[in-house]
């Protein structure tokens, strides 16, 4: 058990013993295996709403939150979720906070969830700013180049030894059985040099993918042209700017989280201080473009805020019916403001985890 978890516990339910670690070995067991959809619902419970963790309708959530609140009271048979709340919330947030630093699905959709500090859940950690502290060591971690010596491939050995009394003897069924054992260790020899050529293959195309990320964006950003409004940044209405942008850039994201000076291409590329209310960002660019952007089924009133306002603006075609709805599926305020760089960073991280994923 770490002395974070520890700590937590015992300041919210002042126990420290064995139900304590059995709390523990239900957070380890679900982080070991938690994907996407295990951190929509974590979220979800760390971060309450009007929306059920288990999943709207339209959701396919039901299943996943269903082993979940199994799985993380570590066993315990008495569990009642509707009458431990309070504890799963907890717990949530403890296994995000385990996952967040190896893991950019759950470090980016805690801050896309917090929403700029907006949603404030009482936890006994800081799960947004150990978030976005992951987030960091993430990008750095992806930038870090390979040795060449971590992929330099040494040569196989076949792992046989050729028994001459099975050859003297001349029996055919023994000596078949020695080739079959030759083949089979052959064979194993190749999977390895394969599986390591695969793996350095994989780190090559990592690299070239990263790099091919950093060429463009700094191409991107050279130009100062925006591709969606076909106008130079300068001349972009400052409404327009951070939405647009932002998803300029993530889509130039190869590799999750993204690297971590987003924000401060965002800045140079013009992107305001200046708070800026949700609703003019969300109503600024065109319906056709509202539509195009938030096509995933993975769209979330909790987790994509922004990507679900623009989602309701284009199902109701219209810019001013869409705002209750939307203010009473995240439980956020209508009036909204943030600053535009802030916005438009968390519209980048929510794009990077809808389209382009760990």
């Amino acid at each position: 058990m770490t002395a974070d978890f520890a700590r937590w516990y015992a300041e919210a339910f002042m126990d420290e013993g064995a139900r304590r670690e059995q709390r523990w070995n239900g957070v380890v067991e679900v982080a070991a295996t938690a994907d996407y959809e295990t951190v929509e619902v974590l979220t979800r419970l760390a971060f309450p709403t009007p929306i059920p963790a288990s999943g709207r309708k339209s959701e396919t959530l039901a299943a996943v939150h269903s082993k979940l609140v199994q799985t993380i009271s570590g066993g315990d048979t008495a569990f009642d979720p509707t009458h431990s709340a309070r504890e799963l919330q907890v717990l949530a947030a403890a296994v995000l906070a385990r996952l967040a630093p190896n893991m950019p699905d759950a470090a980016l959709l805690v801050t896309t969830a917090s929403m700029g500090s907006s949603r404030k859940p009482e936890l006994p950690m800081d799960l947004a700013g150990l978030a976005e502290a992951a987030l960091v060591k993430l990008s750095e971690r992806k930038q870090v180049r390979q040795e060449f010596a971590s992929i330099k491939l040494a040569a196989p050995t076949v792992e046989y030894k050729f028994d001459a009394e099975i050859l003297a003897a001349m029996e055919a069924g023994k000596i078949q059985a020695e080739f079959a054992r030759l083949r089979d260790a052959t064979a194993a020899a190749i999977e390895r040099v394969v599986s390591d050529q695969n793996r350095v293959v994989k780190v090559l195309h990592d690299r070239q993918e990263l790099d091919e990320e950093e060429l463009q964006m700094l191409w991107w950003l050279t130009g100062g042209y925006s591709h969606v409004s076909e106008k130079p940044f300068a001349k972009i209405e400052d409404k327009l700017l951070p939405l647009t942008l932002a998803h300029e850039l993530a889509k130039m994201t190869a590799v999750s989280p993204g690297p971590g000076s987003v924000r401060a291409l965002l800045l140079r590329a013009g992107v305001g201080t200046t708070k800026l209310k949700l609703v003019d960002a969300v109503n600024a660019p065109s319906a056709k473009w509202a539509t195009e952007v938030s096509v995933s089924t993975l769209v979330s009133p909790v987790t994509t805020p922004i990507h679900f306002a623009l989602e309701q603006r284009a199902e109701l075609e219209s810019t001013d019916t869409w705002q209750a709805t939307w203010a009473g599926l995240t439980g956020l305020p209508v009036d909204l403001q943030l600053p535009a760089v802030t916005l438009a960073e968390l519209f980048y991280r929510e794009h990077v985890f809808l389209y382009v994923g760990t």
